[in-house]
């Protein structure tokens, strides 16, 4: 939320100052409901680095006593990672089609002391989302921006794998594999700032999906004072899952002939997946107390270099 208070602010301030440069921005502009539908058609590709914390809403990682007798919750904290997201887009009169790719490695880990030795846990959540839209844009020419809204496919591969270890004596290895596959519906919204001084628009994307997902947790192995021990796999379960997101950001454009343009973006984005399973208190490693359901929260900056054609 910080985060997001901060660009706001920063969007602000620059709206402000673009704005109040004299002469700067058109004073009327021509009404036209919608773009032409026979212009030119227009190809894009862009890339975008992704600075995302995967946050699941159970944090609890496990319940010890420490060396004086205390029992105390263990819990991940908040951690950053890298990623990326690549993508292409193809227009044609007012109706636009976007593919795009995104994947992220998050991994968070958490050690104590307990009593006779310590606890070590880390979990790594492998994130790959694909996304589809078929969308129709309508020209807001009177307030120098366009709406465009879209219905599409949104594909997702969440994997995450468990390690926890209690003094080298009780280790555990889990792993859920989570496919899922549903329709979208949202709206891409771009607001040019100004167009003559500096080019710059407030963009601004907001849709929500409905998926169903396959869980499979597999691989669960217990190794008690080195005696491994397989622990009998979960079926496929299935449920429905939730996702709404919302992007907003500043776009620059950096270059701009005949043959080709040049954008760059920058913006905070966020996600919520409302039905995911995680793993919990491995040790001792028995599987019904280990899953539970929870919830995925995804947030941060996003920032993109786009090409178009």
């Amino acid at each position: 939320m910080k985060i997001l208070n901060k660009l706001m602010s920063g969007a602000l301030l620059a709206t402000t100052a673009v704005l109040s440069a004299q002469n700067c921005c058109p004073s009327q502009m021509d009404c036209d409901p919608c773009c032409d539908w026979f212009s030119d058609c227009e190809f894009s590709v862009y890339g975008e680095y992704l600075y995302w914390d995967l946050c699941r809403s159970t944090t609890d990682v496990a319940t010890v006593t420490n060396p004086l007798g205390i029992t105390q919750n263990l819990n991940f904290q908040g951690s950053y990672q890298s990623g990326y997201r690549v993508g292409g887009t193809f227009a044609t009169g007012c109706w636009d089609f976007e593919i795009r790719y995104a994947s992220i490695d998050s991994k968070k880990s958490i050690t104590s002391e307990v009593s006779g030795g310590f606890y070590q846990a880390e979990q790594k959540i492998d994130y790959s989302v694909l996304d589809i839209q078929l969308g129709r844009e309508i020209s807001l020419n009177c307030f120098s921006g366009s709406l465009t809204p879209f219905i599409g496919v949104k594909c997702a591969w969440i994997d995450q794998t468990w390690d926890a270890t209690l003094t080298n004596t009780i280790k555990y290895r889990g792993k859920i594999d989570y496919n899922a596959y549903g329709v979208a519906l949202g709206t891409n919204f771009n607001w040019q700032i100004c167009s003559k001084c500096v080019p710059i628009s407030f963009v601004n994307r907001t849709s929500i999906a409905l998926l169903k997902g396959a869980f499979s947790p597999k691989d669960y192995v217990r190794t008690l004072n080195d005696v491994v021990t397989n622990i009998s796999v979960y079926d496929h379960s299935y449920s429905l899952c939730l996702v709404p997101e919302i992007y907003v950001g500043l776009d620059f454009d950096l270059f701009c002939c005949d043959c080709f343009t040049a954008s760059a973006q920058v913006g905070y984005e966020a996600q919520y997946w409302s039905s995911l399973l995680f793993h919990q208190n491995s040790i001792p490693a028995t599987i019904n107390s280990n899953l539970l359901q929870g919830s995925l929260g995804i947030n941060g900056l996003v920032a993109r270099f786009q090409v178009g054609f």
